[in-house]
């Protein structure tokens, strides 16, 4: 008998009896689509954890003002009464000569109205570079130059999302705009950043919804109100609130945040230990801060998934090995069925090597029938998921591949012994069996 013709009759007999054929696939059936679909959903939160990453750029390192609690309230306000404050870039400037910049963020939080319609922005004082360090393109116009910075010039950028909730569809390039009492000339719109929901990461956060200023301006001593589109003959009236502001001194200004750039993401942990030694000397010793490390956080993220896949492929794995059994013992059941077959085959020549490739390919026929539909159900599945729970999910070949081939070995293996059982029944016993 040829391989074709064993294949069509082991498909007569999964057909004979289809109900026990379908149920003894359950098992591959459940264990493939299982397999497909969890790591769908890994390799998904995967990509979206790199892309996050990258958005928060990979060879920076971040050092964010923390807020200190119970007995060490008393000591900051005695050693570092200000926090992280504006001179401390200069301090990481001096020590830090393997930076390719040190950018101070001041982050402005106000009430927000445009036309009388509650807006949700937030105000970022910066300097130029921030573009460069937090991989952020100008869509139209120009990001912050040096001379806003060192003039206190009143210009700002906005992100895609602001431009669209206080100017709509119009170009604001040129235009004014007013944040609290102040007038702003409009000079840049950011290109709109993808940040995709339920990340992982609290220092990420919505870029689209800023507004850039130069930080020389957001330090000074006054609070941004509200945001309103006015006319551009309010230009005079930067140098009036100019004259009105009263100044903070820059040095112990407080920052929100310090972003540190280096010449690559293998730099960034030795770029994180200076930058934790040079303010804890500053600071005297009070950890009113706390460093933030992109790539270190990709690296544990791309570590905690691998364990999730593992156990998801554990759990996955049970399910194909409660499908094997399940294969097992049905071919076991037809073994003893058909004994008067194997019989009579066996009178008629054939060898226990067919016998035993008949019965192996049947399982190997249950198997693959069941690894295609489970591949289907976890293709649908992780399409599912994406669709009502709102995860991104990728669907990956390698996962199509190794769990159908896990499911045919399944077959082979748990195929084997029914096989080689029924192989050696003894023609003249068999003959007689009823």
């Amino acid at each position: 008998m040829g391989i074709l013709d064993a294949i069509q009759t082991g498909l007569s007999e999964l057909l004979s009896h289809k109900l026990r054929s379908a149920l003894t696939m359950l098992g591959v059936i459940f264990g493939v689509a299982a397999v497909i679909a969890m790591v769908s959903i890994g390799e998904g939160a995967k990509q979206e954890a790199l892309e996050q990453i990258r958005q928060m750029g990979i060879d920076i390192v971040r050092v964010r003002r923390a807020a200190t609690a119970g007995e060490l309230v008393a000591k900051a306000q005695e050693r570092s009464p200000f926090g992280l404050k504006y001179s401390d870039t200069d301090g990481l400037r001096e020590v830090c000569q393997f930076a390719k910049g040190v950018i101070p963020i001041r982050e402005v939080f106000s009430d927000v109205n445009v036309r009388e319609k509650p807006v949700s922005v937030k105000i970022v004082g910066t300097i130029p570079g921030y573009e460069q360090a937090t991989r952020s393109v100008i869509e139209t116009g120009r990001f912050l130059i040096d001379r806003d910075v060192r003039d206190h010039v009143f210009v700002c950028v906005l992100g895609a999302a602001a431009k669209r909730d206080v100017f709509g569809f119009n170009d604001p390039i040129g235009k004014t705009m007013r944040i609290g009492r102040n007038v702003f000339r409009v000079v840049g719109v950011m290109k709109r950043k993808e940040v995709g929901s339920g990340s992982a990461f609290s220092a990420m956060k919505d870029l689209n919804s800023h507004v850039y200023i130069p930080i020389t301006v957001s330090i000074t001593d006054f609070k941004i109100h509200s945001v309103e589109a006015v006319p551009a003959t309010a230009i005079a009236a930067e140098k009036l609130f100019r004259r009105m502001m009263v100044r903070q001194s820059r040095g112990d200004s407080p920052l929100s945040e310090v972003i540190v750039q280096v010449e690559s993401d293998n730099a960034t942990i030795p770029a994180a230990s200076v930058i934790r030694s040079v303010l804890n000397r500053r600071h005297r010793g009070i950890r009113d801060y706390e460093i933030i490390i992109p790539a270190e956080l990709l690296r544990q993220s791309w570590q905690t998934q691998r364990i999730f896949n593992i156990v998801m492929a554990a759990i996955a794995s049970i399910s194909l090995l409660v499908g094997g059994i399940g294969i097992m013992n049905i071919m076991l059941a037809t073994v003893t069925q058909r004994t008067r077959e194997i019989g009579i085959r066996r009178c008629v020549g054939a060898t226990r090597w067919d016998i035993i490739r008949q019965f192996m390919l049947e399982a190997l026929v249950i198997t693959c029938f069941g690894g295609l539909i489970g591949i289907g159900l976890g293709i649908g599945g992780a399409k599912a998921i994406s669709t009502y729970a709102d995860w991104r999910t990728v669907v990956s070949m390698q996962a199509i591949v190794v769990s159908f081939g896990v499911s045919a070995f399944v077959g082979v293996i748990f195929g084997l012994y029914p096989a080689v059982r029924a192989a050696l029944v003894d023609p003249i016993e068999a003959l007689r069996y009823a």
